[in-house]
C-alpha cells in the first residue's frame, strides 16, 4: 500500500511531462508550419520580383540584338515588340526561335524552380507547371513609361499553395493587393529603327539630350544659341516629345516594329501604366534628328544613305522617323516638306512645324 502511494505522485508527474512534451511537439511542429508558409510567400514575392527584374532586362538586351541583326530581309522589324519581350520573357524564345542571349533567365526556368524548391519543402503549388501557370494564371502589360522607359506589369492568378498535411497555406492572386512592377531604361542601347532602315552601315546610341523634355516645364532650346543648336545636330542624342494633332511621335517599342500601327495601343497601355506608378506629364515620343550634309556634320550617316541610294527632299524634316520613312522607303508627306531651316550652318537641319514648335517655341 505505501508502494503504490509513492508510486502515484510519479505517475502523475510522467504523464503531466508527457502531456507538456506532446503540447511542445505540436506547438514546435505548428511554428515550423508556419516559419515554412511565411518563407515560402516571402521568398515567392523575392523571387518572382527578381525573375521579372533579371527577365525583363535581358528580353530588352535579346531584342535589340535580333531586330538589328535579323538577316530577313523581308521581315527585319517584329510586328509587336511588346508581344516578342514578353515571349522571351516568359520562354527565352522570339518567334519560336530560342535566344541565346536569354539563357535560362526565363519565367519558365524561375517557376519550374520554384516548384522544386516548394516540394523539397514538403509543400507544393498549383498551377503545378510552366504551361499552366502561363496558360490560365499569368497576367502581364509591357509598354512604355516615358520617352526613355519601358515597363512590364505581373500579376499570379488564382495560385494554392499547400503543406505536406493537405492544409492550404495560401489561395488566391500573387501578389494580392496590385502588381510587381519592373522598369528598364533604353538609355545607352542601339536605336534598332536607325540600324535597320540604313541596313546596319549607321547606328545610333540612345542617349538623351541635355533638355531631353522640352517644353514649359523644363525650358525650350534656343534656337539662336549656337551651342545648343550644335548638340541636338553634333551630339545624336534623343528627346522625348508628345503628340500633336498635326505630328505623331515613335516610342521606343515602335521603333522595334518600324512602323506605328501599335501606337494608339502603346498609348493605351503607357496611361494604365503611369496612373498606376504615379508618373505624370512624361512625353513618350522618341526623337533625334538626322542631318548628313555638309559632310562634316555627320559623314558616316551622309555615306550610308549614298550607299543605299536613298534620298529625300532637300527641305524634308529632319525627325528621323519620317526622314528615313521617306528616304529609304519614299513615303515621303507634305506635310514634313514645309519646313524650316533652323541654322545657316547647317543648312540641312530643318524642321516641320510642329516638332520646331515643341523643341523651340518658335
Amino acid at each position: 500500500m505505501t508502494v503504490l502511494l509513492l508510486l502515484i505522485p510519479l505517475l502523475l508527474l510522467a504523464a503531466t511531462y508527457e502531456s507538456i512534451s506532446s503540447a511542445i511537439v505540436v506547438n514546435q511542429a505548428e511554428r515550423s508550419l508556419m516559419e515554412r508558409q511565411y518563407f515560402s510567400m516571402v521568398t515567392l514575392q523575392d523571387d518572382l520580383q527578381n525573375a521579372v527584374d533579371l527577365s525583363f532586362k535581358r528580353a530588352y538586351i535579346s531584342l535589340t540584338e535580333y531586330v538589328i541583326n535579323n538577316t530577313n530581309t523581308t521581315q527585319r522589324f517584329v510586328s509587336n515588340a511588346s508581344e516578342s519581350l514578353e515571349e522571351l520573357m516568359k520562354y527565352g524564345t522570339i518567334g519560336g526561335t530560342i535566344s541565346p542571349t536569354m539563357g535560362d533567365v526565363t519565367l519558365e526556368s524561375w517557376y519550374s524552380n520554384f516548384v522544386n524548391h516548394l516540394s523539397s519543402m514538403g509543400m507544393s503549388i498549383e498551377p503545378s507547371t510552366p504551361e499552366e501557370l502561363f496558360n490560365s494564371h499569368m497576367e502581364m502589360l509591357i509598354g512604355p513609361i516615358d520617352s526613355f522607359h519601358v515597363a512590364v506589369r505581373v500579376k499570379l492568378k488564382n495560385i494554392t499553395i499547400t503543406d505536406s498535411s493537405g492544409r492550404i497555406r495560401y489561395s488566391g492572386d500573387f501578389p494580392a493587393d496590385g502588381y510587381v512592377y519592373s522598369i528598364v531604361s533604353v538609355e545607352g542601347f542601339e536605336d534598332p529603327f536607325i540600324v535597320v532602315e540604313l541596313n546596319g552601315l549607321y547606328t545610333r546610341i540612345i542617349e538623351p539630350c541635355s533638355n531631353p523634355y522640352p517644353g514649359e516645364e523644363f525650358g525650350y532650346y534656343n534656337i539662336s544659341n549656337s551651342t545648343q543648336i550644335e548638340e541636338l545636330v553634333l551630339d545624336w542624342c534623343y528627346l522625348g516629345l508628345n503628340d500633336t494633332v498635326d505630328v505623331k511621335y515613335p516610342t521606343i517599342l515602335e521603333r522595334f516594329e518600324g512602323n506605328m500601327r501599335n501606337h494608339q495601343y502603346y498609348l493605351n497601355v503607357a496611361a494604365e501604366l503611369r496612373k498606376e506608378l504615379g508618373i505624370t506629364g512624361l512625353p513618350l515620343g522618341l526623337v533625334t534628328f538626322l542631318v548628313p550634309s555638309p559632310p562634316q556634320s555627320d559623314p558616316t550617316l551622309l555615306g550610308a544613305l549614298v550607299s543605299l541610294g536613298a534620298h529625300a527632299p532637300s527641305t524634308y524634316t529632319s525627325v528621323d522617323y519620317y526622314y528615313l520613312k521617306c528616304a529609304i522607303e519614299g513615303a515621303c508627306f507634305p506635310y514634313f516638306e514645309n519646313t524650316d531651316q533652323i541654322s545657316d550652318e547647317y543648312p540641312t537641319f530643318r524642321l516641320d512645324q510642329t516638332t520646331k514648335k515643341l523643341v523651340f517655341n518658335q
